[in-house]
């Protein structure tokens, strides 16, 4: 333990509340936009050197918790967690001041966003069923209505999808915790006095129904194949851009989080179980690469699941249909897990890692695609040709993401490739993911070329005039740079040119990370 905290600390608590408070305290304070986000964005602040503070003081395995055990818990892999959610959440604060144009929608928006952080926090720091449901619950209300802040009535039609879906999914949830109960006498992954699994002595036969339960419950949220396609193309697409960058690169992330940590935690014995949900991820992964490269070239004609009136190719429904393919590699690594148990450490650290690349890469790809939107008054490919000139810097890290996504060596996404590649996994495994990137890859550069170059099918003609202020360039270009320096850590690192003790540490500390996914501490 680190001297300077004891285990038992509020401070565990105290960034989701800070959180809550400044989503309410900061629009009654200030009554302009700039006072607002100004506020909101210290309160994020405050939150994140917290968090940083704690993830730093970790030591050994070394694990914080309020008001007791089975109440929220803080280890390496739930603080890890929690720091990429609040970073990408700052960024999410910053570049909403410049997208919502109409200084009335930030109070609320600015409210329901911090509370929706909030909720995701709480969902990765808990090893009691009923505080990850009860969060799982909040953030689908508080993430349904986001998605309705672009007042459109697609939007309309992609948020019922995400209710619908989203019940569906907590009622097996809570069929699972239900069975748990029954099973366990409580609700506690984890045993509160030997802090070990709560479900040892119970028949393999009802661990595999349990884990089985919890997998397809959370699959819907975390939008495995074939549930993802029908909400995650129009919710991530059709949510305003700071939303969309959130419920993509955190959301659906800590879902897949919370599945790992839970079966994880049960282990059942069963290559059956593990199989299928290796076989679900495999099929996420291809899918949903290809349908995004078809988005890219001949859009939702051929694509489908778009809930506009028209057809489109749409810059944000790629990287929607990407994000089905990226959360496929949790399920296929979770699934690995259960089939080699010998292996499992590295299947577990391989997620914690694909965690930080695809949080990163994928908010990237948004915010940078939402500022092409906001330049260009259109997020249609075939009618943005060449309207997209003006985007610059973000032309850059527009790459830089979707090449982290496709494994190319220099950005974070080549730590992945080294994964895949290492001989613990199977050469089927590792030619799918192989395919999948050169999918993304293509797709990457058919959608950069579509933005900058050629001339739009049809005139178009601006009701309001585009801007592309520079608060809109911001997150793109701070995550394209931690990208890059990570994957150059990675590259150098592991082919032992440079930067190797830096890798070293990289790597060991995401293996004891790992451990924590299912244990309170490293032990």
């Amino acid at each position: 333990m680190s001297s300077a905290i004891p285990p038992e600390t509020f401070l565990t608590a105290l960034t989701p509340a800070l959180l809550v408070v400044g989503g309410i305290v900061s629009p009654l304070v200030f009554k302009r936009g700039k006072g607002v986000a100004a506020s909101t964005g210290l309160f994020f602040l405050v939150a994140l050197a917290v968090n940083t503070w704690m993830l730093l003081g970790m030591q050994h395995g070394s694990f914080y918790y309020y008001p007791t055990i089975e109440g929220l818990v803080l280890n390496p892999a739930s603080a890890f967690v929690v720091e990429l959610t609040l970073i990408l959440g700052l960024l999410g604060v910053i570049y909403s001041y410049r997208y919502f144009e109409e200084e009335k929608i930030l109070s609320p928006f600015y409210l329901l966003f911090s509370f929706f952080i909030a909720t995701l926090v709480l969902m990765a720091t808990s090893f009691n069923m009923l505080i990850i449901y009860i969060a799982f619950e909040a953030s689908t209300i508080a993430g349904g209505i986001l998605i309705l802040f672009t007042r459109r009535r697609s939007a309309t039609k992609a948020a019922v999808r995400f209710f619908l879906l989203s019940v569906i999914g907590a009622v097996i949830i809570l069929v699972g915790i239900l069975y748990q109960n029954q099973l366990t006498g409580g609700f506690m992954l984890i045993d509160p006095v030997t802090k070990l699994s709560a479900f040892s002595g119970i028949a393999n036969s009802d661990l595999v129904l349990l884990s089985t339960l919890y997998a397809i419950g959370f699959s819907i949220k975390v939008g495995i194949f074939p549930f993802g396609l029908l909400w995650l193309p129009a919710a991530h697409s059709e949510a305003p851009t700071p939303v969309s960058a959130i419920l993509s690169g955190v959301m659906v992330q800590i879902a897949a989080f919370a599945v790992s940590r839970v079966v994880g935690v049960i282990n059942p014995a069963s290559t059956q179980l593990g199989a299928a949900l290796a076989i679900l991820g495999a099929l996420s992964v291809i899918t949903g690469a290809v349908l995004a490269a078809v988005e890219a070239t001949s859009g939702s004609k051929y694509s489908r699941f778009h809930v506009g009136s028209i057809h489109i190719r749409g810059i944000k429904r790629i990287w929607a249909f990407s994000t089905s393919s990226e959360v496929g590699v949790f399920y296929l690594l979770i699934g690995l897990a259960l089939m080699e148990p010998a292996y499992s450490p590295l299947f577990f650290a391989g997620i914690l890692l694909h965690f930080l690349n695809h949080g990163l890469a994928k908010a990237l790809l948004f915010f940078d695609s939402g500022f092409v939107i906001e330049t260009s008054r259109t997020a249609d490919l075939s009618v943005l040709k060449g309207l997209g000139g003006k985007v610059g810097v973000n032309g850059l890290s527009y790459l830089i993401g979707g090449f982290s996504l496709a494994l190319i060596p220099g950005t974070l996404g080549y730590n992945t490739f080294l994964e895949f590649t290492s001989g613990h996994m199977g050469i089927e495994v590792t030619a799918l993911i192989l395919t999948a990137a050169a999918f993304i890859f293509f797709t990457t550069l058919y959608s950069l070329r579509a933005i900058i170059s050629g001339k739009p099918k049809a005139k178009v003609e601006y009701l309001k005039p585009p801007h592309g202020h520079a608060v809109l360039r911001i997150p793109g270009v701070v995550l394209g740079v931690f990208l890059v320096a990570l994957g150059l850590v990675v590259l150098f690192g592991a082919s032992g040119i440079a930067l190797g003790e830096y890798y070293q540490v990289f790597k060991e500390w995401f293996e004891l990370a790992a451990e924590t996914i299912t244990k309170v501490g490293a032990f």
